[in-house]
């Protein structure tokens, strides 16, 4: 099982479209209007996302909007089996908010339903074979957004037609998503993600600031390459989880990872395009310099200083380096943001085990990156 597509629900489709294109590099690749929706969709490699405002007040859309600030609504799950992981979640306890359709297409079949998950997020649940639209119930405007039948075993796909991947692309899949719950809801949370969808818990993290505190755990789908979704709880009044809970009325999806295979090149490109990144202090790369273990040549952490990028890696294979940093929030609220992660292997051989983990050891700088921004937005104070 992996992201499909991801669906924002938006003030503007056509001011979020174009800021997906000039701040990240995202192609459009479709449009559609039906009676209470117009929507966008934007395309980077295997990144699909689906970009939806109201036309009526009685859309659900803008339901939801009088609810939350704009974020992301649906996150989209390819599985091999629909029919069966449906019979098994409502079997176990899931809300089925849109029964089991199929659609047969000109080149394939589409069968999808949705399930509700934490608040007013969703996972529509879709299963293609041929080649299909990326929606269900698609216009003419968007029927040449196809996407391939799943890869056998990994429930991945990749796009054709005008969503073709290009060389020129900055970030090629979805490496994870989080998932920001309220205080007490973690273990709730986390075994509804095991017995609905079959992901299963991996490690835990309790990370703790001057300010603020946090528990996580990180939930992975077994097939290979499959979802991960690290899930958040606040564990002190003030944490950067509460204050998204606050904002975004509940819980809800508080970042995506893009993946790239140059992170360097990616983010001095995404400078010129000015987009707001968090600043990264130089004692940051002292420290790095300075770590355990440390098998990054200096000239390549001299890059990652110009760029503000964090690097980790695990003790027993310090050679494959996780390199990520994060977006400034990119609606109004701060709410959602965008981290953009490069897994470096292990070795020069591309097939070696890539970078695992979630830069552990960057929780701290980045947290307390995060909370400089909740000081200068005056929403942090020491409570602990």
């Amino acid at each position: 099982m992996k992201v499909d597509h991801v669906c924002f629900y938006v003030d503007d489709t056509i001011a979020s479209r174009d800021w997906f294109i000039q701040q990240l590099g995202f192609r459009s690749v479709g449009s559609d209007v039906s009676a209470d929706r117009a929507i966008e969709v934007v395309n980077m490699g295997a990144i699909y996302f689906v970009l939806c405002a109201a036309l009526v007040d009685s859309s659900p859309i803008a339901t939801f909007l009088q609810r939350h600030p704009p974020g992301v609504a649906d996150v989209a799950f390819c599985v091999e089996n629909l029919e069966a992981t449906i019979a098994h979640a409502v079997q176990h306890g899931a809300t089925l908010l849109r029964p089991l359709q199929t659609e047969v297409q000109v080149h394939g079949t589409l069968k999808w339903a949705t399930l509700a998950a934490e608040g007013d997020l969703v996972h529509t649940l879709m299963e293609r074979s041929g080649a299909t639209s990326l929606l269900p119930q698609s216009t003419a405007m968007l029927d040449d957004v196809l996407i391939a039948q799943p890869v056998s075993g990994g429930g991945s796909t990749r796009p054709v037609g005008r969503g073709e991947a290009s060389h020129l692309d900055l970030f090629t899949t979805i490496d994870h998503v989080v998932l920001n719950v309220a205080a007490g809801d973690l273990e709730r949370s986390v075994a509804w993600y095991e017995r609905i969808l079959g992901l299963q818990p991996q490690q835990g993290f309790a990370i703790q600031t001057t300010y603020s505190a946090l528990c996580s755990r990180v939930m992975r789908h077994p097939s290979p390459g499959g979802v991960q979704l690290p899930i958040n709880e606040p564990a002190s009044p003030n944490s950067q989880i509460q204050e998204f809970l606050n904002v975004n009325h509940g819980p809800g999806i508080q970042h995506i990872a893009l993946k790239t295979t140059n992170l360097v090149q990616a983010i001095a490109q995404l400078r010129q395009r000015h987009l707001p990144l968090i600043h990264v202090p130089a004692t940051y790369y002292a420290a790095l310099r300075a770590r355990s273990g440390l098998a990054i040549p200096d000239n390549i952490v001299q890059q990652l200083e110009q760029q503000q990028i964090l690097a980790d890696w695990q003790p027993d294979t310090p050679q494959a380096v996780l390199l990520q940093t994060f977006t400034q929030p990119i609606f109004p609220q701060p709410t959602f943001f965008f981290e953009l992660i490069q897994r470096q292997p292990s070795h020069d051989d591309e097939r070696s085990e890539p970078a695992q983990g979630f830069g552990e050891g960057n929780f701290r700088a980045l947290f307390e990156a995060i909370e400089r921004e909740q000081m200068r937005r005056g929403s942090l104070q020491n409570h602990l």
